[in-house]
């Protein structure tokens, strides 16, 4: 008996298109660079928070609720401060952000492992892929920004590797139906 579709693998994809992003900008974009481009970033979500409570205003002239926007625009702007005028910072704190999730998802992924019925196949690749995942996650964890360049390299190539299988796994298990309770995968 078929209970359903994997209906999560869009969260898979995601992850490894992040995953990919990073490992991209840890292999190819300098640090001066990347420090660059988190400062800009933060000017347009500045922006964007200043836009967010300039709406509220307005919704609060007009008596329309306005409580929920205006607790975004205010984390929004906090954000971009945050991002603008402590860039270095801000970067360092990424860095450990996506470390604890690799970490996370790696220890997802070995549970995957330990407790599901898949096949061998699919099996061995959350394995693999979940043993990747903690590298990485250990390696940003203990901020590559403070260690020689190579790290970050590797980490970036490891991020890289982890995108490109959860977007493949993701795919697999697009349209695949979810075991039954006697099923294997």
């Amino acid at each position: 008996m078929v209970s359903g579709k994997f209906n999560n693998w869009m969260v898979l994809t995601f992850n490894g298109i992040i995953a990919i992003l990073y490992g991209l900008m840890a292999m190819f974009v300098s640090r001066v660079t990347l420090l660059s481009i988190v400062m800009y970033f933060g000017i347009v979500i500045l922006i964007i928070g200043l836009a967010m409570l300039f709406g509220v205003v307005n919704n609060m002239k007009n008596n329309q609720p306005y409580a929920g926007d205006m607790t975004f625009s205010i984390i929004t702007i906090v954000i971009g401060g945050l991002l603008t005028f402590y860039t270095q910072k801000s970067l360092e704190i990424f860095v450990i952000v996506i470390g604890s999730w690799a970490i996370l998802l790696g220890i997802l992924q070995l549970y995957l492992f330990i407790n599901t019925s898949f096949g061998k196949s699919t099996k061995n690749v959350l394995l693999v892929n979940g043993l990747i995942t903690l590298a990485l996650g250990v390696i940003l964890f203990f901020n590559p920004f403070k260690t020689a360049q190579a790290l970050v390299i590797v980490s970036g190539v490891l991020s890289f590797i982890l995108g490109v299988i959860l977007i493949s796994l993701s795919v697999k298990f697009k349209n695949m139906p979810l075991p039954g309770p006697d099923q294997e995968i």
